[in-house]
Formats: C-alpha cells, structure tokens, sequence
C-alpha cells in the first residue's frame, strides 16, 4: 500500500493511518464500521465454535479427598477447559444484522455491546467489545472500552451477576493486540484451535483494510455494489 498525496474523501493528507483509520468521511460513511462487523463475524464464529465443543464435552467428575488427621489438604488440579466449561447453557448473541439489546433481566441499558456472552444457569455474563484500531491505539481503546462499560459491570454484579468486560483489539493492519489471546484463552481456545482462530480474524482485519484502501476514491454507494464478504 502507498501512501496518496490527498486523501480523495476529505482532502486531507493521505497517509496510510489516515485512509484506514482516521478519515472523518469514512467513518461517517460507514467504512470503518463495515470492516469491524468483518472481524466481529469472524471473531464470533470462532466463539460459537468453540461453546460447541465445551457443550459436546462431558463435564469433568467430582471426586471427594480424603484427608488423614493432621495432615494438610493438598491442592486438586483446577480444570483447563476455560469459561466455557463452568456451564452448560452459555448463549452468545452478536450485534450483527440486527441491534443487540442488552438482556433487560439483567440490566435495563441502551449500551450495545458487540457480543453478549451468557448463562444463566450460573449466572454469569460477558460482555465482549472488539476495536479495530490503528496499531499505536490499542492500549488507549482498551482502556476507552473498559470505561464505557464499567458502570454496567457494576450494575450487572449488584444484581447478583458475575460480570465482566473483555475488551479485544485487533490492528486494522492485522495485527493482533494481547487481548484478542488472552480472550480466547480465556474462554478456553488453546492450541492448534487457537492458533487457526487467531490466524483468521487477523487475517478478516488485514483483508477488509486491503479492500477499503483499494476503494478509497470510490463513493461508498460505489464501492458497496461491489463489495463482497471478506
């Protein structure tokens, strides 16, 4: 990709930073938020796989330890299996094609964010908000998306709801920031599933920027009529 002289949207520098991430034009347009539903689809795809495979799986046994008078209780090796193997009935429901609402049951809000991970059965609730920033942002959208959501944490966990909020930004140049890993891992991708997950995401990231700098002329009226998912 080599930089333009003049940005053709807003006439300002055309920087490579400027067409893929900062162009008012394209953000007004939509540009930008076309290429993250690109990433999100890829990213929940690769979250509803894996709840899949933790629903397909026996849950692990319980057994109970004996212990000898005066001798310490040894400590039994925690489960590897990740969020996704604390229940049974998680359910994911993704801010594509139509507008994700927040479950009311749990928190009257009009926040939306990108995915909604949840059981009831344990009643716990993860909110999942992926930013496809310029590289040098990431830190900075972490923090912006932790403090967005921080009050309906709270709000959730005063209910009586395990909350939490897990930011993941992935570069739109395709690369991926610590969060999208440790995400995963979180949820209990590992191995060659979590190198493939990975792996593909960035590459929705670095393909949809690839198609937005090659369009960068073209209206996005234009542009959309020949569009094609990434």
């Amino acid at each position: 990709m080599t930089e333009s002289p003049t940005c053709k949207l807003c006439q300002r520098r055309g920087t490579l930073e400027h067409i893929l991430s900062c162009c008012p034009k394209a953000l007004g347009d939509g540009r930008y938020r076309w290429r993250h539903d690109q990433v999100l689809r890829v990213l929940a795809d690769t979250i509803s796989s894996a709840i899949r495979t933790s629903q397909s799986q026996l849950p692990p046994k319980k057994s109970i330890t004996f212990v000898r008078a005066g001798e310490k209780t040894r400590r039994q090796p925690t489960s590897t299996g990740g969020l996704l193997s604390t229940a049974r009935d998680w359910q994911l429901k993704v801010d594509l094609g139509h507008q994700l609402k927040f479950p009311e049951h749990i928190v009257a809000t009009s926040l939306r964010p990108d995915m909604v991970l949840m059981s009831k059965s344990t009643k716990q609730v993860i909110l999942l908000e992926l930013t496809v920033p310029w590289e040098d942002r990431i830190i900075e959208a972490n923090e912006r998306k932790r403090a967005k959501y921080s009050e309906l944490v709270k709000e959730s966990r005063r209910g009586g709801w395990r909350a939490s909020c897990v930011p993941i930004e992935v570069g739109c140049r395709g690369f991926a920031g610590q969060s999208l890993t440790r995400a995963l891992k979180l949820l209990g991708v590992r191995g060659l599933r979590l190198r493939s997950a990975v792996r593909n995401i960035l590459e929705a990231a670095e393909k949809a920027s690839r198609w937005l700098w090659f369009r960068r002329g073209e209206s996005w009226g234009l542009a959309t009529r020949t569009q094609v998912r990434v």
